[in-house]
């Protein structure tokens, strides 16, 4: 009887551990993913033909190029808030790192909107939603 119990305690710990570790992306996708929202302040709306980019780089050697952690591009991405899933391999984010969502929308193959700065992303905010900026290009 000990035994049983035992053994249906570590499960009952290992399940909640294994629901905590990592938020799962929509769709039936496998992995952890950085999700949240990007947003700009400019009364403006997206033609058909925009196009937003979205990059999670680790930006932790600022003399050397950013290493691009995901990348993903959505077509006739629609009007703010515009939600998004950038899904990453477990060992990609860790602690010590410096990584950063950046986010660009073009129109006709031009820029539109950029992240004047990228957003900052923790191993403690990394199951949060996140809210990008993106401003108008000038």
């Amino acid at each position: 009887m000990k035994f049983l119990t035992a053994l249906l305690l570590t499960g009952l710990a290992l399940g909640v551990t294994a629901g905590c570790a990592s938020r799962q992306p929509a769709g039936g996708a496998q992995g952890p993913v950085v999700s949240g929202t990007v947003n700009y302040r400019a009364r403006i709306a997206l033609p058909a033909d925009a196009v937003l980019t979205l990059r999670l780089l680790d930006v932790t050697r600022p003399d050397a190029p950013a290493i691009v952690i995901a990348e993903k591009s959505v077509s006739n991405p629609g009007n703010p808030p515009i939600a998004f899933e950038l899904p990453y391999l477990p060992g990609d984010i860790r602690a010590g790192r410096q990584i950063v969502i950046d986010a660009r929308i073009e129109v006709a193959g031009r820029p539109r909107f950029y992240a004047e700065k990228p957003h900052p992303v923790t191993p403690d905010s990394l199951y949060r939603s996140h809210e990008v900026w993106v401003e108008l290009t000038k």
